[in-house]
């Protein structure tokens, strides 16, 4: 049965199925291993128990299964499992050698450390999943099924009932130190035509949805800063531990996360569980500082990537920042056709790299594929406050990756070296190309991790900044510089990109620029077509080599560079100025004026300062 299950965790479904057949198995399967992998591993005391304090790792999983898959039994997955057992293993249960199945009927039956009292699962809808499995089986039961059979049975699951609200109490919980109604009801555009100004359905929104959705309930209480202050006591706390001391020298880092649930962070700011075994941790104080401010509500009706007419839901939605290969084998890439902004820079071994920026991502099932990230991107990517996605990236990359501002979801170790992999678990493969080249993830599985991370999927306010790009009112076909405005039907990059070889023509047809790579059309797996742009900017930027790997460093922060500016088979020498993270670079024509664009997508080549673009 170990292998059947643990087999589970690499299985990629769509939809509601993989997070309940994930939680499921990740019970079941610390019943099934507990006795002769984790215990042993174990520090607990009568009191409580000690959340992941085992640290075991892929390499002894692999041992003890006699499984050489590595990608099965990842670090991140083994805390989720660790941390489902411990929160609901039975205090007599603890220190046996043998684990009953009244374990896992346990879990159930302790639900709130789960689910808070948030109603996010549905008797109904596991049911529905327990019979399909047994479908799936042929309808016959084996051991999983009648585990999950059991839980069903559990009384705390049947016949629940609606929650009893009020103002400032959800199930009889006062939760006025987390939620002020007409906080949320200012802050929630899209609640106020749905919910209106009613103090208990606000709450009853803010516990059951909004607490998952990364929606913040009142201006005292920073759910962030908060969770960034109990995962450095947890970690405090495993880092000196006997158990962590026991491993010895090369020891593993222990993960230093509480909880993998919002929710559970604010039940524990709000005592639910003072009851019931919490995990021994210190209690942490709310925080002091501030480090997210809450909800930007994005009043405008055109998009600030583009200028075109958008809608209130799509204009409050954080972009995805995602890093995408050049290299030929990579080609194509799926779903950088949706990128409004494409960068373009070089990296080391003279390849580039591209950083997509895409609004409208949350009906895309295949996102990729996804390479590492620079730590010259960042800057870049927090222009627009988006939800970073890569697959890790190098040490400079420490400090600023895995800061509290960041929102990163990588597939593994987020500055390659070191970092935790936050939204590891919703990364996949395929197997129609080799590795590197085939790892993906779609908005579904974004979406979820940003759930489980606490990441707001909605702008945030003190960091967004909606002051980009300047739209011209119409038409800027650059006529208005007269003989300075050059043609520019061709943008040949092959001396700024020398593997790539990336250019851009000019269609008049349509009026935009059409990118090629390595010498043919560079298109969006999904649809086919090339990927074509309004706008293009080159930027140069001052660089240096950082060591001898070639690991390089791009100045975007800086006010001394200049750069072309084309649009309509025409072009303009430009300068351009970026003074923060999060202030947006913007680009000036000779005259002092701010550049005018055209209403569409924008590419933009990062140049090395020194290496010259050809346009005829």
């Amino acid at each position: 049965m170990k292998q059947v299950y643990h087999k589970a965790v690499i299985i990629h479904e769509e939809g509601w199925r993989l997070r309940y057949r994930r939680m499921i198995e990740s019970i079941i399967i610390a019943v099934l291993i507990a006795g002769s992998v984790i215990l042993p591993c174990m520090s607990f005391s009568a009191q409580a128990a000690v959340r992941n304090a085992s640290f075991t790792t892929k390499a002894q999983m692999q041992s003890m299964l006699g499984e050489s898959d590595g990608e099965t039994w990842s670090p991140v997955y083994l805390t989720e499992v660790e941390t489902y057992y411990w929160n609901f293993a039975d205090k007599s249960e603890l220190g046996s050698s043998s684990i009953s199945l009244n374990l896992a009927k346990n879990a159930y039956r302790n639900l709130e450390m789960l689910l808070d009292n948030g109603y996010t699962m549905d008797y109904n809808t596991l049911a529905s999943y327990a019979a399909e499995y047994l479908g799936k089986k042929g309808g016959t039961p084996d051991s999983f099924y009648n585990v999950l059979a059991d839980c069903l049975n559990n009384p705390y699951l049947l016949n629940r009932p609606a929650a009893t609200v009020t103002a400032t109490t959800y199930n009889g919980r006062d939760y006025s130190t987390v939620f002020d109604a007409a906080y949320y009801y200012t802050n929630n555009a899209d609640l106020q035509a749905s919910i209106g100004n009613n103090p208990p359905e606000l709450l009853r929104h803010f516990v059951e949805h909004g607490i998952t959705e990364g929606r913040r309930g009142n201006a005292a209480f920073d759910v962030n800063a908060y969770i960034l202050q109990t995962d450095a006591a947890v970690l405090s706390q495993k880092l000196a531990s006997s158990a962590y001391a026991s491993l010895g020298a090369n020891k593993p880092a222990p993960v230093g996360k509480y909880s993998y649930s919002t929710a559970n962070y604010y039940g524990r700011y709000l005592n639910h569980y003072a009851s019931s075994a919490d995990t021994g941790t210190a209690a942490v104080a709310a925080p002091t500082a501030k480090l997210t401010t809450g909800v930007y509500n994005e009043t405008q009706s055109r998009s600030v990537y583009t200028n075109e007419a958008i809608s209130s839901a799509a204009a409050n939605l954080r972009p995805l920042a995602v890093m995408m290969p050049t290299d030929q084998a990579a080609q194509p890439s799926y779903g950088i056709g949706q990128a409004d902004i494409l960068y373009e820079i070089m990296e080391e071994g003279s390849i580039s790299r591209q950083m997509a920026i895409i609004p409208d991502w949350t009906g895309m099932s295949r996102i990729g594929n996804l390479r590492s990230c620079r730590l010259y991107y960042i800057p870049l990517a927090k222009e627009w406050d988006p939800i970073l996605i890569h697959f890790g990236g190098v040490g400079y990359m420490k400090g600023t990756i895995d800061a509290a501002d960041m929102n990163n979801l990588s597939g593994t170790y987020e500055y390659g070296t070191g970092g935790k992999a936050p939204g590891a678990g919703f990364f996949f493969r395929t197997s129609d190309r080799v590795a590197p080249h085939n790892a993906y993830i779609s908005a579904s599985g974004i979406q979820k991790a940003c759930s489980q991370l606490g990441y707001q999927t909605s702008l945030r306010s003190g960091y967004y900044n909606p002051k980009h790009f300047t739209f011209s009112t119409g038409t800027n076909d650059l006529s208005g510089y007269g003989s300075n405005a050059k043609t520019a039907n061709s943008i040949d990059l092959s001396q700024v990109f020398t593997y790539t070889k990336s250019a851009l023509t000019y269609h008049a047809a349509d009026g935009l620029y059409y990118k090629n790579i390595h010498g043919k059309a560079q298109v969006d797996a999904i649809t086919g077509k090339q990927i074509a742009f309004t706008n293009v900017i080159i930027q140069n930027t001052t660089w240096k080599q950082l060591d001898k790997k070639g690991y390089l460093s791009f100045n975007v922060i800086d006010a001394t560079q200049d750069g072309y500016y084309f649009t309509k088979g025409k072009c303009i020498h430009i300068t351009w100025k970026k003074t923060g993270d999060y202030t947006p670079t913007v680009y000036y024509d000779d005259n002092g004026r701010v550049v005018q664009f055209n209403t569409g997508k924008t590419y933009i080549a990062i140049a090395q300062d020194g290496k010259d673009v050809i346009f005829k």
